[in-house]
């Protein structure tokens, strides 16, 4: 399924007008991290992450990429990188933006196959200062996690009156269903929920950031398994610095 759609992408890019993609607006940006942590979960090993990415707007859909690096992470076979390759649209209706996204995750330096592709749909609404949303990250059965993922989450953020400060706060919970080791991949103990506070600081082209997460995930006692690194999923706090241009 990721292989496809990065193909899909591509060919969609390729068949453009000659000079039309890059005629479009284009944000790019780089960013370093104490942790990459998704979901509540860590990606990269309980370990410091760089990543880049950039996005493209096509008009009537935008296409992103994002790299980032994995530090050998248990939890996707000691993959050195990820890959985020995405494409998704949003459609206004009225004051609700509707967003609609297909995400390939291609992991390179893996011991094994680990890619995998989730459908994201989510909703967001804007009331002056505040900003609330709600997403749900659906990855369809698939052998690299076991069977099939279900990530739902709503948050809200609002800005600092006079200042360039924004605070957030969201709460997400994961569950799905299937068997064997690769379901505690994204599920090291089987369903959880797991929350987010934070603060960002922003003033182009710099942004800093400051965020606790937790999970419920039980991190000891947890089904053992090279994929589930319980470790990862403790109470943390997570710094962050990104450079947009």
């Amino acid at each position: 399924m990721t292989v496809r759609i990065m193909l899909r992408l591509a060919g969609a890019i390729v068949l453009l007008p000659a000079g039309a993609a890059w005629a479009q607006p284009l944000e790019a940006g780089a960013e370093a991290v104490s942790d990459d942590v998704r979901a509540g979960i860590s990606w990269s090993g309980g370990r410091a992450s760089a990543s880049a990415d950039a996005r493209l707007d096509l008009g009537a859909m935008d296409v992103s990429l994002r790299l980032a690096t994995l530090r050998r992470a248990p939890r996707h076979a000691g993959a050195d990188l990820v890959a985020d390759v995405a494409i998704g649209r949003d459609w206004a209706l009225g004051p609700v933006i509707l967003r609609t996204e297909a995400v390939g995750h291609v992991f390179a330096g893996a011991s094994q196959s680990m890619d995998f592709g989730e459908l994201v749909l989510g909703v967001r609404y804007g009331l002056g200062p505040l900003r609330l949303a709600a997403t749900a990250w659906y990855a369809p059965h698939q052998s690299t996690i076991g069977g099939d993922n279900l990530h739902l989450r709503v948050g809200a953020d609002a800005g600092l009156p006079g200042v360039p400060i924004t605070l957030l706060a969201s709460i997400g919970h994961t569950a799905g269903g299937g068997q064997g080791l690769r379901t505690t991949r994204l599920r090291p103990a089987g369903d959880y929920t797991d929350w987010k506070l934070g603060a960002e600081y922003a003033r182009y082209p710099l942004s800093l950031g400051l965020e606790y997460v937790g999970t419920t995930v039980a991190t000891s006692g947890a089904p053992a398994g090279p994929f589930a690194d319980p470790s990862g999923a403790d109470d943390r706090v997570v710094a962050r610095v990104r450079l947009s241009f």
